[in-house]
């Protein structure tokens, strides 16, 4: 019998790979395109809401600004430089019993308790060039945690009184600061540059 030859040829195959084989190979793809599209809608859900918080704000800051004293919005020349470190320094007096304070524009309770102790060494020069600025901070400190108030919030024209024998007491403890506290509270002293000049 004749040898029969086998003369089919290979035709197109429709059937491709298969769905799950797809999915192996363009995996990466896939994952690429959905972090993009992720952050792209993340980006532009953050840029609307920044818009409206502007939107938002911006009247209020109008206000604010509108409303600020013109000192503030003024070039800073001598004359007014001493008008605004007058509305900002508390008004001190001193009697026998102690020094009361009254509080100006943005001062709090450190604020007062730095102005009471300044009113304090006012005619006590010896004393005062014995205190450093660690040792001031300390006394501020001190003078503000011994207040019978500690939560009051000031506003202009309030007052507070330090007794003299919380001032004596402060400056005492002041004094007797070992090194090491000393070296503890000179990380405070660059933030506080009045201190420097007593």
């Amino acid at each position: 019998m004749p040898n029969q030859l086998d003369f089919s040829m290979p035709g197109p195959q429709f059937n491709g790979p298969a769905p799950d084989n797809w999915f192996r190979q363009n995996w990466r793809k896939l994952a690429a395109v959905l972090i993009l599209a992720l952050l792209a809608t993340g980006t532009v859900y953050f840029y609307r809401n920044y818009q409206k918080r502007i939107a938002t704000l911006k009247p209020a800051l109008e206000k604010i600004i509108t409303s600020a004293s013109p000192i503030v919005n003024a070039p800073v020349t001598a004359a007014n430089d001493n008008q605004i470190k007058e509305t900002s320094t508390p008004k001190a007096t001193i009697d026998e019993s102690g020094v009361t304070v009254f509080a100006a524009k943005g001062n709090g309770q450190t604020h007062l308790a730095r102005q009471a102790l300044k009113e304090y060494l006012k005619d006590k020069p010896e004393l005062s060039q014995k205190i450093g600025a660690e040792q001031r901070i300390y006394i501020e400190d001190y003078l503000r945690k011994h207040l019978a108030d500690q939560s009051i919030v000031l506003h202009v024209g309030d007052q507070l009184t330090f007794s003299n024998n919380n001032i004596e007491n402060a400056i005492n403890a002041a004094l007797a600061l070992n090194d090491s506290q000393i070296k503890n509270l000179s990380q405070y002293v660059p933030l506080v540059p009045s201190l420097m000049t007593p």
